[in-house]
């Protein structure tokens, strides 16, 4: 078992994604090491008006390695966002057409990358849904697909996380 800090080394760095300190916890991340993750995003919202639980989870994430003590220039995150959760990328007049609603994402997304995550799209589900490149919300950068982006990420180290 680790000996963990009573303390954080640091606190939550995004605001979104709670995250809570725990005393005596096992499986630390290491302070000294680089972390290479690929988030796979795929489901919808609860609700219209409710974040998507993926990009919440991508945010806590981020923020529990920040809390071990691992810095955001040994962690390289990128969240592939496709199937249901792909109108989760949209501007708001986009997304109002899209269900009536602003994107309720479009500050999580905005806090994630500021945090260094890169925020993706697959492309293959703004076609099948019919969202064009232009309806993108800013930094959010397309990929061909998913299923191709988490292949050629985890054959360069990064580790899955499916969301």
């Amino acid at each position: 078992m680790t000996n963990t800090p009573a303390m954080p080394p640091t606190g939550p760095i995004v605001e979104y994604g709670k995250s809570h300190w725990i005393e005596g916890a096992a499986h630390l991340p290491d302070v000294n090491a680089s972390y290479k993750i690929v988030f796979s995003v795929s489901g919808p919202s609860k609700s219209r008006e409710a974040t998507n639980a993926g990009l919440e989870r991508v945010a806590r994430a981020v923020n529990l390695y920040s809390m071990s003590g691992v810095s955001l220039s040994q962690l390289t995150c990128v969240a592939i966002i496709h199937g249901e959760a792909t109108a989760s990328v949209l501007q708001d007049p986009h997304h109002q057409a899209y269900d009536g609603t602003p994107n309720p994402n479009a500050n999580l997304i905005a806090a994630i990358q500021r945090a260094g995550v890169e925020v993706s799209v697959c492309a293959q589900s703004l076609i099948a849904n019919g969202f064009t490149i232009d309806a993108l919300l800013p930094g959010v950068t397309r990929s061909l697909s998913a299923l191709t982006t988490i292949t050629v990420l985890q054959h360069d180290g990064y580790s899955l996380m499916p969301l």
